[in-house]
């Protein structure tokens, strides 16, 4: 598994992600609000739609962590995701293991990997939206950004991870 260091066991995941988008100089606005913990409350809050948010999710796959990021109106395919790592199966983290590896609790993962070291994936549809909405390890606390300066920061892995609409 991922192992944390001791140095950034101890940095403050929203304090990096606001240091990162200000030294990229990304345009962003932080929302504050009651707390939220599904894609639907974090959609009413943001204004934006469901398609916007960057639903974030931790997964272990065998020694490593992998942040799997998709819109929120979707739901990921652990099939597609097993098969981009080259593995049989792949599991969600535990709530422990979530909070050791991201520093925040489920539903306040963020979509950014580099700063703890965790190997990204993002399905392409999210970088169709103009803005993303996301939690920045906080519940309490929206951040809203151009999808384009996004990808141009985390210049995530892009793969289809998503399950398919079923029409």
């Amino acid at each position: 598994m991922t192992s944390i260091n001791n140095e950034s066991a101890n940095l403050d995941p929203y304090l990096e992600i606001i240091n990162l988008l200000e030294v990229s100089h990304a345009s962003y606005q932080v929302i504050c609000h009651e707390p939220v913990y599904t894609s639907e409350q974090a959609e009413a809050i943001s204004g934006l739609s469901l398609s916007q948010g960057a639903k974030t999710i931790v997964l272990s796959a065998k020694d490593a962590f992998v942040i799997a990021v998709i819109p929120g109106d979707k739901k990921l395919d652990m099939k597609k995701v097993a098969r981009c790592l080259g593995l049989k199966k792949v599991r969600f983290a535990t709530e422990d293991e979530v909070e050791k590896v991201m520093r925040c609790k489920i539903g306040a993962c963020y979509p950014f990997g580099s700063f703890i070291n965790v190997r990204m994936i993002v399905d392409p549809s999210l970088a169709q939206e103009q803005k993303i909405a996301f939690n920045p390890g906080k519940n309490d606390q929206s951040i809203i950004m151009d999808t384009a300066d996004y990808l141009r920061i985390v210049n995530p892995e892009m793969q289809s991870i998503a399950k398919e609409s079923k029409s």
